[in-house]
C-alpha cells in the first residue's frame, strides 16, 4: 500500500484549504442516508489537530483518521454503503462534480463495508479491498470517464458517491436509477 492506512485518504485529496470541512460534509451526507438507523443518529466532527469525534446516543468515540472513523462506525452500527438488491452491474461511471474529499470518504466506506472495487479517475486508480487500499497515479483520464468496477452492485455503489458528494437527494439509500 502507498503510505499507511491513515494517509491513503490524503493521497486522494490533501487536507489543506478546508479539506476537513469538505470531508465532514461528505461523511454527514452518508450518515444522514445510511441504511442503519443507528448510523443516522451519529454526528461526526473533525477534531482540531487531526482525527474525528463521533457522537452517538450510546456515547462519544474518537478516531485518529477518516479511515479509522469509518471503521469504528461500521463496526458499531453497520456499513455506511450497501449494494442495491438485485444490482448485478459490474461497472458504472462516477458522477461528475464529486470532490476528492467525497471520493476519500466513499472509498473508506466501501473498504469497511467489505467491498472490493477498482476506481479509476483522471488522477489515480484506487484498488479498494476490505484489507487494503492502493493508490496508483494515472497519466491521463480514462477513455470512458471516471468509473468504478466491482464484482456486483457497481451502479448502486456509484449512487452512494453521489450521496457523499451532495449530488443526490432523498431520505435513505442511494438514488434509484
Amino acid at each position: 500500500m502507498c503510505g499507511s492506512a491513515a494517509t491513503w485518504t490524503e493521497r486522494i485529496a490533501p487536507l489543506e484549504g478546508g479539506g476537513a470541512v469538505r470531508r465532514q460534509r461528505a461523511l454527514a451526507a452518508l450518515l444522514a442516508r445510511a441504511p442503519s438507523p443507528g448510523l443516522r443518529r451519529v454526528k461526526a466532527v473533525p477534531w482540531p489537530g487531526g482525527g474525528w469525534r463521533l457522537a452517538a446516543p450510546d456515547g462519544l468515540r474518537f478516531a485518529r483518521s477518516l479511515d479509522e472513523a469509518v471503521a469504528v462506525l461500521t463496526g458499531r452500527y453497520g456499513p455506511l454503503v450497501v449494494a442495491g438488491p438485485g444490482d448485478a452491474s459490474t461497472a458504472a461511471r462516477l458522477p461528475e462534480g464529486a470532490s476528492g474529499h467525497a471520493l476519500a470518504v466513499w472509498a473508506a466506506a466501501l473498504r469497511h463495508a467489505g467491498f472490493s472495487a477498482e476506481i479509476t479517475t483522471a488522477q489515480f486508480t484506487l484498488a479498494v479491498s476490505p484489507s487494503d487500499v492502493h493508490v496508483v497515479p494515472c497519466s491521463g483520464p480514462p477513455p470512458e470517464g471516471a468509473c468504478v468496477a466491482a464484482a456486483a452492485g457497481a451502479r448502486s455503489l456509484a449512487g452512494w458517491l453521489e450521496v457523499a458528494a451532495g449530488l443526490a437527494e432523498g431520505p435513505t439509500g442511494p438514488p434509484t436509477r
